[in-house]
């Protein structure tokens, strides 16, 4: 396996047929299994502390505002403050 920098855009056609590779692979075009690497370089890339603490939040917000809208108290409360569950309420019960 050779690795040569080469200028973006230069119309080398090794580069050309890279990015047709690339571009179909980010589509979510399978390749074929046979022309893989080594099982060590098929293992998915470790995620970011940052993003996943990120993403759980978003999930947890997301369940907790459909459960409480499922709450048999969320009709009457909705009517008193339409915006629950805000960010205002949640400071004001802290």
């Amino acid at each position: 396996l050779t690795m040569r920098w080469v200028p973006g855009h230069s119309d080398i056609h090794g580069n050309e047929m890279a990015d047709i590779h690339a571009k179909r692979a980010a589509a979510g075009e399978s390749s074929d299994k046979s022309c893989l690497p080594p099982g060590l370089l098929k293992k998915g890339l470790p995620s970011s502390c940052s993003s996943t603490k990120q993403t759980f939040a978003t999930r947890l917000k997301a369940h907790a505002r459909e459960q409480w809208t499922q709450s048999p108290r969320y009709a009457r409360l909705r009517t008193i403050d339409p915006t629950l569950p805000s960010p205002a309420y949640g400071k004001l019960i802290e």
